[in-house]
């Protein structure tokens, strides 16, 4: 194995560019996770007030549902902010499974803050005989809530509309890398639907005076928060403990490494994503009997190089040789 050079250090204009975009796409992150948590936070003070006002479980549901959110929005910049760490001895590789470690711990948070206890709210509310007292409040404080949350789920489409490209948007949640995209995407979301949620349960409530419509959206909305959870919690899972590059990528990769003058085939090819933007690269490849270890040593630097140039992360690459036992015929490859 040989040590992997620094990403473009044969080209110092394109490292300089590529440290640009990964800047300016941390800071469009950022700038994502910020708005959705002044919003949240805003709409969770409003949704509180008017729960306390009207005596609604519904409004109080909502208001669980925002304040879980807000607090997974600090979850995600207090892992982003951690996974900024340099390498040290005790983790080489550096510290980007942070924003992984702490995605999953916002799946939690979502499941246990927002869902449980909006459904116990709901269950012990559902044979109450309470009227809402003038539910105006309430109306006006979710007629509020959804303006700002389509204000905070249209930032997240344009921050992620270039990595979206003509995939769907269920496909780049399930794809992504990037956890930042799951969790502050479902939540609005989910956020813009428990605002549809709680205003169809006060607007039963308040025409048929039936209490329990009030309680029944939500314990909904405590179900709508489960399920986000859930989905959040599958998909930080897979990538705590390790995804591959997309198939994509790992074709681009394996051309990259085949092409190369000098290496006869790619007898192996292992990917795996240490966070968002860092991969690692382990590749085994066939190199004829007769080369040099100079020879290999210079394909495989330059094979390295290729790597470098079309996989778009910070790529660590490490490749190891293998000598045939015969020449292949007419430079057949494996």
């Amino acid at each position: 194995m040989t040590e992997p050079p620094q990403a473009g250090a044969d080209d110092p204009r394109t490292e300089e560019r590529r440290s640009a975009l990964e800047r300016e796409s941390l800071s469009s992150r950022r700038l994502a996770v910020l708005t959705a948590l002044a919003v949240n936070v805003a709409i969770a003070v409003a949704k509180a007030g008017a729960a306390a006002v009207t005596g609604s479980s519904a409004m109080l549901a909502e208001a669980l549902h925002s304040t879980a959110d807000s607090v997974n929005e600090v979850l995600l910049l207090v892992g982003a902010r951690r996974a900024n760490r340099p390498a040290d001895l005790r983790h080489p590789f550096g510290h980007a499974r942070y924003r992984y470690l702490y995605a999953f711990v916002v799946s939690l948070a979502v499941f246990w803050i927002g869902g449980v206890l909006s459904v116990i709210e709901g269950v012990n509310h559902v044979f109450a005989r309470e009227p809402l007292v003038d539910p105006r409040w309430a109306f006006g404080v979710l007629a509020v809530a959804a303006v700002l949350e389509g204000w905070s789920l249209r930032t997240t489409v344009l921050v992620w509309q270039g990595a979206k490209g003509q995939l769907s948007w269920r496909r780049l949640l399930r794809d992504t890398k990037a956890p930042e995209l799951i969790v502050v995407f479902l939540e609005d979301l989910g956020a813009i639907v428990g605002v549809g949620i709680a205003a169809l349960g006060l607007i039963l409530t308040t025409f048929t005076a039936v209490g329990a419509w009030d309680a029944i959206a939500s314990i909904a909305i405590g179900l709508l928060l489960m399920a986000i959870g859930l989905v959040v919690n599958r998909e930080t899972q897979s990538l705590l403990v390790g995804e591959a590059a997309a198939a994509e990528v790992v074709t681009a990769i394996r051309d990259a490494i085949a092409s190369t003058e000098g290496i006869d085939g790619v007898r192996e090819l292992r990917t795996i994503h240490i966070g968002p933007d860092d991969l690692v690269v382990a590749a085994g490849i066939w190199v004829g009997p007769r080369r040099s270890a100079a020879s290999i040593s210079r394909s495989i630097e330059e094979a390295e190089r290729r790597v470098q140039a079309v996989a778009p992360f910070r790529t660590i690459v490490s490749i190891e040789p293998r000598v045939r036992a015969a020449e292949p015929p007419n430079g057949e490859m494996l």
